[in-house]
């Protein structure tokens, strides 16, 4: 039988071993014997630690190889007779598999579930079918099936899958082992059988790594099947190795064997402590291990981390130290979360990084923020054409989308950059973000109704070019997937000028393979689905920063992220639950969370490890045992993010008090609506950047309607009925199906219950009526003195004559009652201002009106109200004891304009008047969290 030792992951790790090799093997032996070591990383630095012990000898080498490269030079010799499945050709081929059996089975696994299951075929490929219940016979037919068309499709391709190759090699490779062969596995692997065959060789080693000793006997025989040991206690029990008959191998520069830690010099056999006392190939165990149990846990770091992730150890016999090489890293957001590891990144150094990404959608934002992965330089602009070019026509020509592919660097249409700026400019001022869109076919009636487009003929030929040249793609719908990706890339190659195949670049090889990849594969594509799956491969090839924990890796890291550190992955999946793993075989969800401890307890031993996590989660367990040993932060990255965040200096931002000159406020003010008065009133700044700047917000890009235009619309629509009391809903159904605004369905069914509540309720109203109609009322003001020489009322009386201020009201609805007086209306879709609000004075509109009215009509006005349009009833709110109100704003209102026409009265932004505005445009301007 061969031997079973273990060795501490760290720096010294492949030293030791090389110590151990050329302190246990004659030197003409060395070459005789085969290393087999988990990742190809291992093999590199284990070829380094030769080259430094080796670098005045002249030694041949041992034979070493990776687990997973294990059948390479088998591969590469054999290149005639073996043909192995591309990868790429291998993931589209398992996603026909998938979106067949939904379609059969009217079921939605995913599409990206197909960088999954090569994993899982190379596990049940020869796993004895078993009987199902009822509950998984799903399940159990998707497995069969995969396995019975994935064979058919390789003997069909002539070729063989890596994974099964690999998997024949290794059993061809147990076959063949000798007896004289010296063979030393490093690792655990899954594949028990080839480590329990170089197990039974005499000559044959196992090590395996970061096995814990100091668990007592009785804890590690209950280990739970989530506990970070149990993978190498289910195999030492698979070889039928008692835990105490493994040894450490030597230190690196001790040249001698170290006795095992779980072993007390009083229970040695007379032998071995014959040898411990005379130093003969063993060293003394230390003094502080010794009296463990009796002064507490004391140790290297290392040693700590065991503490850490053994759940079986108690923590509170930690008597003194610290791990000084973990840092965690609390993050308020996704975000900041993100940010944070990008700054770690670009700091340590993106070759000294090994990250791991616990979150998806954090791994997104990671992927956008980091240079490495973002920037891409060469091959981003690619990239990103290749996803808008499609996105235009998955979504229906949206307006975020057009503009994305419209303004890419790539596209120009033969202008000049500087004409064809200033034609964009104007296409998306004037027509999306002033038109909502659905479609190709609105955004051409957009450009074609609007009047005053200098650029429209330029316009027009862009958008019948972009159509021209994404006709073919959309006549490839539910063709065969090497049809639509042929006839994306001559859409591209038009559209830009660039043939993506002929790119001497990651994007040209990317798009050859993928190209070459679809070929044979019968998936019939939708735009929408060739989408995702186009997304699927740029985002594995380009933007993928997880790392894949299931290729266990000796390498000594020098720095680790492990980022979304919250909780640890789930490894239950509907595709794989209890009753499946137990039937094919395959480790149950516990085992495989366990094997991720085991893994991360290696990445901890890193020489630095950052652990970043979102406030917001619920801290894990691992993470509140590794806290107990946690000193102080000696790089508060965090704290680094918020200074390069902040300016390094800052000027003051004062309230905005405009000033105008005297003309200007004479220009604008000469003339006064309600509802100019009323925003003078509410927030002078919001009056001065709208009436006097001539400034308005423009909407967003996609805008979808609000209650705003739908008021609007009503409006028209009541007003159009009230002046021929016909067809109301026809008149309603023309107004909606010809509004420049895309309402839905849903604003269709509002309208037609507020218009038939409306029509219910004013044919109970027999007044004249006058609809939309404008009145208007002079107001006198005395002209501001700006010398300063002008300070009392009489002496601006005497130089100054009275001027004239027009005030202009709208109004809904006037009705002229029998008794003469008249009453005024104002509708209102959303809530109506209180009385109280009204007479607070930041609610004129309705008492300017009744003041103009009052005016023109000379008749008084006897009722003022709003009436809310409701779907079920019209509801009437009265304004009480408005007469007070009227007499007031008459007095008050040419002094308050009078003010405002003199140069030395600001504009103010004030943030007392926000609470009474229920729509604010002007916010980014007025800056309030900036001067507050």
């Amino acid at each position: 039988m061969g031997r079973v030792f273990t060795v501490n992951v760290d720096e010294s790790l492949f030293d030791v071993l090389v110590q151990h090799i050329f302190s246990e093997y004659e030197r003409e032996k060395i070459p005789e014997v085969k290393i087999i070591l988990p990742c190809k990383r291992d093999v590199i630095a284990l070829l380094s630690a030769f080259k430094n012990y080796n670098a005045k000898k002249c030694i041949i080498l041992p034979e070493i190889v990776s687990l997973e490269n294990i059948d390479e030079e088998d591969l590469i010799l054999n290149l005639d007779r073996v043909k192995v499945i591309k990868p790429t050709k291998r993931t589209l081929l398992l996603i026909q598999f998938i979106l067949e059996w939904n379609r059969k089975n009217n079921d939605n696994f995913p599409i990206d579930l197909a960088y999954s299951l090569p994993s899982l075929l190379d596990k049940i490929q020869y796993t004895q079918m078993a009987e199902f219940d009822e509950h998984s016979k799903k399940i159990e037919s998707f497995i069969n099936l995969l396995i019975e068309t994935w064979n058919k499709i390789l003997k069909d391709l002539g070729v063989v899958d890596i994974l099964e190759h690999k998997s024949d090699y290794i059993n061809s490779m147990i076959t063949s082992l000798q007896k004289d062969q010296y063979i030393i596995f490093v690792g655990i692997g899954k594949d028990k059988s080839l480590i329990k065959a170089i197990y039974d060789l005499p000559f044959g080693k196992i090590i395996l790594p970061n096995l814990n000793l100091k668990i007592k006997e009785k804890d590690w025989k209950l280990l739970d099947k989530k506990h970070y040991q149990y993978c190498l206690k289910d195999l030492l029990d698979y070889l039928k190795v008692d835990r105490r008959d493994v040894s450490f191998l030597p230190e690196a520069c001790s040249g001698v064997i170290p006795v095992p830690r779980h072993w007390d010099p009083e229970n040695l056999t007379l032998n071995e402590r014959t040898r411990w006392l005379y130093n003969e190939n063993w060293i003394p165990v230390s003094a502080t291990w010794m009296t463990e149990e009796r002064a507490g846990i004391t140790g290297s770091p290392e040693e700590y981390l065991d503490y850490v992730f053994d759940t079986t150890a108690d923590l509170s016999k930690v008597s003194s130290g610290h791990v000084g090489n973990i840092e965690v890293i609390t993050c308020d957001s996704r975000e900041e979360e993100a940010q944070v590891t990008s700054l770690i990144i670009e700091n340590e150094g993106y070759e000294n990084i090994s990250l791991v990404v616990f979150d998806k959608l954090l791994a997104a934002h990671i992927a956008c923020l980091s240079r490495q992965h973002s920037a891409i330089p060469g091959n981003y602009p690619y990239i990103t054409l290749l996803l808008y070019s499609i996105e235009v026509l998955t979504s229906n020509w949206s307006s975020v989308s057009l503009l994305s592919l419209l303004k890419h660097r790539l596209v120009t249409f033969g202008y000049t950059q500087e004409e064809y700026t200033r034609i964009l400019s104007e296409f998306e001022i004037e027509v999306l973000r002033n038109f909502s869109t659905n479609g190709l076919s609105d955004i051409i009636n957009a450009i074609n109704a609007h009047k005053k487009l200098k650029y429209k003929e330029d316009i027009l030929l862009i958008i019948s070019k972009l159509e021209v040249i994404f006709n073919p793609l959309l006549r490839s719908i539910n063709c065969s997937i090497f049809d639509v990706v042929a006839t994306h890339l001559q859409c591209i190659n038009i559209l830009s000028g660039i043939n993506f195949s002929e790119l001497n670049s990651e994007t040209g090889n990317f798009t050859c393979n993928f190209s070459n990849a679809c070929e044979g594969v019968e998936i019939k594509c939708s735009l929408e689905l060739y989408s995702q799956i186009l997304t699927l491969f740029l985002e594995k090839e380009f933007f993928s920063v997880a790392s894949d924990l299931n290729n266990f890796s000796l390498y000594h890291n020098k720095v680790v992220i492990l980022a979304g550190f919250n909780e640890a992955p789930s490894f239950q999946s509907p595709l794989l639950n209890a009753l499946t793993r137990e039937k094919f075989n395959l480790p149950s969800a516990q085992e495989e969370q366990g094997y991720f401890f085991y893994t991360l307890h290696n990445l901890f031993c890193a020489s630095k490890v950052y652990i970043t996590r979102s406030l917001s989660h619920r801290k894990p367990m691992l993470l509140q045992r590794l806290e107990i040993l946690l000193q102080g932060s000696k790089y508060p990255y965090r704290d680094w993010l918020r200074i390069l965040n902040t300016p390094e200096c800052t000027v003051p931002c004062t309230q905005p008090m405009p000033k105008p000159q005297t003309e200007v406020r004479k220009e604008k003010i000469q003339v006064m609506s309600c509802s100019a008065i009323e925003k003078l009133i509410r927030n002078p700044y919001s009056f001065y950047v709208e009436y006097i700047l001539g400034l308005k917000q423009l909407r967003d890009l996609n805008f979808k309607p609000s209650i705003l235009e739908f008021g609007t619309m009503v409006h028209n629509i009541l007003a159009r009925y009230l002046r021929n009391k016909k067809s109301p809903m026809s008149i309603a159904r023309e107004a909606f199906s010809t509004s420049q605004f895309n309402f839905s369905n849903m604003w269709w069914v509002r309208l037609q219950k507020i218009i038939q509540s409306f029509v219910e309720f004013d044919e109970t109203r027999s007044n004249y009526v006058e609809l939309e109609k404008n009145f208007s009322c002079p107001i006198f003001h005395i002209p501001a003195c700006d010398t300063g020489s002008c300070d009392q009322y009489e002496t601006a009386w005497m130089t100054n004559k009275p001027q004239e201020i027009s005030l202009t009201a709208r109004c809904d609805r006037v009705e002229y009652l029998s008794s003469g007086q008249v009453a005024i209306i104002d509708y209102k879709l959303g809530s109506p201002p209180s009385n109280e609000e009204v007479m607070s004075g930041f609610f004129p509109q309705l008492i300017l009106q009744a003041l103009a009215v009052e005016h023109i009509t000379k008749r008084e006005v006897s009722e003022l109200a709003y009436w809310k349009l409701d779907y079920d009833k019209i509801k009437v709110i009265s304004i009480q004891n408005y007469r007070y109100k009227m007499q007031e704003s008459k007095n008050d209102l040419p002094g308050f304009l009078s003010n405002y026409l003199s140069n030395s009265t600001p504009f103010i932004a004030s943030p007392y008047f926000d609470k009474f505005l229920r729509f604010n445009s002007y916010k980014q301007l007025e800056r309030v969290g900036e001067w507050l």
